[in-house]
């Protein structure tokens, strides 16, 4: 009871004084030793020791240099080495053999070279999960050895069994979360079983799904165990590519390598799937990969060298597509609208026999749904077609708003429906002049006027050139072509004419 009582009142006093000392704000460490223990020639490492031994905490900072060897430390311990005189505690030895069993995997499955790719990697994948499932149980202090009925470790050549992997991925990835893992493992394992000295080619590109899913699965523990040290991904790099791109019945030779197959294998693969329906869509037990090469935006400074896309952000539409190996040759940037309206209204003008103004075009474009209505928010528009400029208010259009157009506004119906209100005419040119054909009472060519057709407008269409005007049909009659000079040299003449006649009345009125 005494020592109890003595303990408590060292608890009681070094609560005491590191509240009086209070992170330094406080009561200075020498003063609080030599009132307390008499001591002055300590300069505060009794108080530290004091502290540290009774409430464990501690309160002195590190130096800049302790921190840098601890994390020259860590360093070396990532890659299994510690400095003389110290050793890696046990989950950190069969961490640093699962991270280079698996390396060890990953090269063999990335070597062009190799020709028992999938028996190799089979065997190294299921010795790096044993040995990571170790790790895990080790680190958090769980039974991992195969005991006997009395609790008494089994031994092996003098060493204690551990359990088989089967039960040490169970004890250490346990619940529904990990459960495509620990079936992607039984996959592994039991295929290890099978191939086990056979040479089976065709097994490459059968178990793809399954050793990207096994892989991926691994990373994320190494990472949500261990922290982000321990990842392998620094030391990879994306495989280059070249039977993919080039084969475009990929999924077809699969099948054929699958049949090509010994039975047993043939049998026990068929088994897998069928007894893991359910985990088809499952990322973790397999996942299907697909390369898409693309062009970046820029060539000089490109976004990524390779995109990754994660299984749950997949559009459903994409998702179905990559049910299958797809091979896709190039991806082309889609070029974005460029034109203002008047390019639009000069463009659809040349290609259609209707009168077609801005306003119209405005009309036809809501109409359309190429862009929003008035007093809601323009930048609501269909990118195929049209973008709106925040900087300058401005609505930009594409090539294919115009070949909207063009093909909406090629008929009377057409017009009418994406306008909303009839067409004005079509305009036409004869020997004796422009005019405006009503396209109610039908003309019979564009170069030939009825004589009955009213004349709207005389001169050349708005649409016309300053240097020359250009006829819009195919069909070229004589004297249907006008020079812009004859126009304004009529209209000069014209001009000169109105002149004279004004002078002469003044001259007349001043007699």
């Amino acid at each position: 009871m005494e020592h109890e009582s003595e303990v408590e009142d060292d608890v009681e006093l070094a609560t005491r004084l590191l509240a009086e000392w209070d992170q330094g704000r406080g009561t200075s460490k020498s003063e609080i030793e030599r009132r307390e223990w008499g001591d002055g020639g300590a300069h505060g490492r009794r108080f530290d020791r004091f502290i540290r031994q009774t409430l464990g905490v501690a309160t002195t900072k590190p130096s800049r240099q302790t921190d840098q060897i601890a994390d020259l430390e860590a360093q070396l311990r990532r890659h299994g080495l510690v400095p003389d005189g110290r050793e890696l505690d046990e989950w950190e030895q069969q961490l640093d053999h699962g991270r280079h069993a698996a390396l060890a995997a990953l090269r063999v499955w990335n070597d062009p070279t190799a020709t028992f790719r999938t028996e190799s990697f089979a065997l190294l994948f299921v010795t790096a999960w044993n040995s990571v499932a170790l790790a895990v149980l080790h680190q958090a202090g769980a039974e991992w050895r195969d005991l006997d009925q009395r609790g008494v470790p089994r031994m092996v050549d003098g060493r204690e069994r551990a359990l088989e992997t089967t039960e040490l991925i169970a004890l250490a990835f346990d619940g529904d979360r990990h459960l495509g893992l620990r079936r992607n493992v039984g996959f592994w394992l039991g295929l290890r079983n099978q191939v086990a000295h056979r040479h089976l080619p065709a097994l490459d590109v059968a178990t793809i799904p399954q050793a990207q899913a096994g892989l991926l699965n691994l990373e994320g523990v190494l990472e949500d165990c261990f922290g982000p040290d321990f990842v392998m991904g620094s030391a990879l790099s994306v495989p280059l590519q070249l039977t993919g791109f080039r084969d475009p019945g990929v999924l077809s030779s699969v099948k054929k390598l699958q049949a090509s197959l010994p039975l047993d294998v043939q049998n026990y693969l068929n088994d897998q799937a069928t007894l893991n329906t359910g985990l088809t869509d499952d990322p973790a037990y397999m996942l299907r990969v697909t390369f898409v090469p693309a062009v970046p935006a820029s060539g000089r400074s490109p976004d990524a060298v390779a995109n990754f896309v994660k299984p749950g952000e997949v559009t459903e539409d994409l998702a179905q597509a990559l049910k299958e190996y797809t091979v896709v040759t190039k991806v082309v940037k889609a070029e974005r609208p460029h034109l203002i309206a008047t390019q639009v209204v000069e463009a659809v003008s040349d290609r259609t026999p209707y009168r077609f103004t801005i306003r119209m075009h405005a009309l036809a474009a809501r109409r359309l749904k190429a862009r929003p209505e008035k007093g809601t928010d323009q930048t609501a528009t269909d990118p195929r077609y049209c973008e709106y400029v925040t900087s300058v208010k401005r609505h930009l259009y594409s090539q294919a708003w115009i070949d909207r157009l063009v093909e909406e506004l090629s008929t009377e119906a057409g017009f009418r429906e994406s306008v909303g209100e009839a067409s004005r005419g079509q305009w036409s040119w004869s020997s004796g002049g422009c005019a405006s054909a009503s396209s109610s009472r039908g003309a019979s060519s564009w170069g030939s006027v009825p004589a009955s057709a009213p004349t709207r407008r005389i001169g050349p269409p708005r649409s016309a050139s300053r240097f020359q005007v250009r006829r819009r049909s195919t069909e070229y009659e004589r004297g249907s072509i006008w020079s812009i000079s004859l126009w304004h040299g009529l209209q000069s003449r014209q001009r000169f004419s109105n002149r004279l006649r004004s002078s002469w009345l003044m001259s007349s009125a001043g007699q």
